[in-house]
């Protein structure tokens, strides 16, 4: 077996662990990820469903065009987010789904995460921030010490249309002190390696122009080396005027599973949490 179908098998296996230990009877409403990895998510799905282990009137909530087509062709119900009512209203946290199995561009040691190389971080970040927990699955070269040692494509910007090259403009003149408004920059740590960001309009294949997303958006690929406050640079580039929504997750997942170069899998949680725990 080539290394090639080794690490695919071991995506399937990662995928297929982690709907195995999150997914059964109890769980009423998912939340399906996009990307090459949650193909195999949804396979084990439809396998669960045809041996009666999933809730009878489970939802799914995708993420994007691609993961709502695997829930229509698995024979599972597709629900929107705006349709779910409250888990627990009397809850501190508003949470409308049990917990929701997506892919990654990039891991970081603390879990948090680049997504969006598909074009879906929007509705990926609005279903992952109703979700009782988020749960990773990607192969061994998304796993990395900080954000950006292995992704080295950029951080994937959903921003509005109208003023694309402005916003473009903007991101490029942070530097790595920056920081949100009204916050001390004398003795900021850098937030980020490169110098400036450079940002790129992400171009279509198979079609003249730019990407557009499921929501009628344009992405910018802002790269800036390693990242080393993934938080800050989310808030940074968040509050730029235009900006939809940035391909950080930051504290977001509370779950990484991993597909490794040999055909194991791998589980991972949080270094900080593990520490705590030590």
């Amino acid at each position: 077996m080539s290394s090639l179908n080794l690490v695919e098998q071991s995506k399937r296996s990662a995928a297929f662990a982690a709907v195995d230990k999150h997914v059964g009877p109890t769980v009423r409403v998912l939340g399906v990820g996009s990307g090459s990895t949650v193909v195999y998510a949804a396979e084990r799905l439809l396998e669960l469903k045809r041996l009666n282990k999933l809730h009878p009137e489970l939802l799914c909530v995708p993420t994007s065009f691609q993961s709502k087509q695997l829930i229509v062709d698995a024979g599972l119900r597709a629900s929107d987010l705006d349709d779910l009512p409250e888990l627990d209203p009397g809850s501190g946290s508003f949470a409308s789904i049990d917990v929701t199995i997506d892919g990654a561009d990039e891991v970081d040691a603390e879990l948090n995460a680049i997504k969006g190389g598909g074009g879906a971080h929007l509705r990926e970040k609005l279903v992952a921030a109703a979700s009782r927990k988020l749960v990773l699955i990607a192969d061994y070269r998304k796993d990395s010490e900080v954000l950006g040692e292995k992704w080295d494509k950029g951080v994937p910007v959903e921003v509005s249309p109208l003023a694309w090259s402005t916003i473009k403009r903007q991101l490029e003149r942070m530097v790595p002190k920056s920081r949100v408004q009204g916050a001390s920059t004398a003795d900021a740590a850098a937030a980020f390696e490169f110098k400036h960001p450079i940002a790129v309009l992400r171009q279509a294949v198979r079609k003249a122009g730019p990407v557009v997303t499921d929501n009628g958006n344009f992405i910018l690929d802002v790269s800036m080396g390693k990242i080393y406050d993934p938080l800050a640079v989310e808030q940074l580039i968040k509050m730029v005027p235009g900006v939809i929504e940035v391909g950080i997750f930051s504290s977001m997942a509370t779950e990484a599973w991993f597909g490794n170069e040999d055909g194991s899998i791998a589980c991972r949680f949080a270094r900080s949490e593990m520490k705590k725990q030590e």
